[in-house]
């Protein structure tokens, strides 16, 4: 549970409610009026109504436990902007420079804290009103670290894993361009299907199947051409676990073509019988 007595807790809404003792905690969650949030840094969040003194509140004594909650006070000095994610699924985020530039960063399903400082300028993090709505919204999907949290947070998975902090942060690095670089793939992958010399007017064509653009990328970097960078077939089928739900049959029906991996084929043939009801009529043949 941490070093920390300071242990933050949150209400049903995933919003910041107060902080309570290692000792309450253990309490609140064995009698089920509390589950584990998230464990580093180790947070709450209540499953109904608990009183104070169930709570046993105490007051934040150091600034490295506290959360930030308000928005226009964090960037009110330029600095390096940490973020956690909190939900259970990658966030993609863009923002537009004054000039026309874009920059795009995805911030991994994972609750490993990213600077985004060292790919989106201060300024451009703090004027974006989409940035803004994630972190304020309710539930919040991203929470702003201080650097305290930050380096605490590789500190403490560097112990844990007999590491460093170095490495850890490598990890986390490592994690997060994997999905720029499937991102980047998929663009490109979609980009390379277009034939020039196919029917342009609409009596002559079909209204095209859409492939999920993730779907493409990882196929992409599933073939041998990748070398070192190729994506191994355990990393592809565990891409898929994450996104099955969000999954057509066309989907299914590329990778099952394209996914190189016997593996990953056959996994995608089972979604595709799943979905069509097909699986009946293989017995049958």
């Amino acid at each position: 549970m941490g070093k920390d007595n300071n242990i933050p807790v949150l209400d049903s809404n995933n919003q910041f409610l107060s902080y309570t003792n290692p000792a309450k905690a253990r309490i609140l969650t064995r009698k089920g009026k509390a589950k584990v949030f998230c464990r580093d840094p180790y947070m709450l969040q209540l499953q109904g109504e608990v009183g104070e003194n169930e709570m046993g509140n105490i007051k934040a004594s150091s600034k490295s436990s506290k959360l930030i909650l308000n928005f226009t006070r964090y960037f009110s000095e330029e600095k390096e902007v940490y973020v956690q994610n909190l939900t259970d699924t990658q966030i993609s985020l863009s923002f537009k420079s004054p000039s026309g530039d874009d920059y795009h960063i995805i911030i991994p399903k994972t609750r490993k804290p990213y600077n985004l400082s060292l790919e989106i300028p201060f300024e451009l993090i703090k004027m974006s009103p989409d940035f803004r709505k994630i972190v304020n919204r309710n539930p919040p999907g991203l929470r702003l670290m201080s650097e305290e949290e930050y380096v605490g947070y590789y500190e403490r998975q560097a112990e844990r894993n007999d590491t460093s902090f170095d490495h850890e942060l490598g990890l986390a690095t490592d994690l997060k361009n994997r999905l720029q670089n499937f991102q980047k793939n998929a663009d490109s992958g979609v980009e390379r299907t277009v034939n020039p010399g196919l029917p342009t007017t609409p009596d002559e064509i079909e209204t095209p199947v859409e492939i999920m653009p993730l779907i493409v990328g990882l196929c992409a970097r599933s073939d041998k051409e990748y070398g070192s960078g190729r994506v191994t077939a355990g990393e592809f089928l565990d891409e898929l676990e994450m996104i099955e739900d969000k999954l057509t049959v066309d989907d299914w029906d590329f990778v099952q073509t394209k996914g190189v991996y016997k593996s990953v084929k056959n996994f995608a043939a089972k979604k595709v019988d799943a979905l069509t009801d097909g699986g009946e009529e293989d017995d049958l043949e």
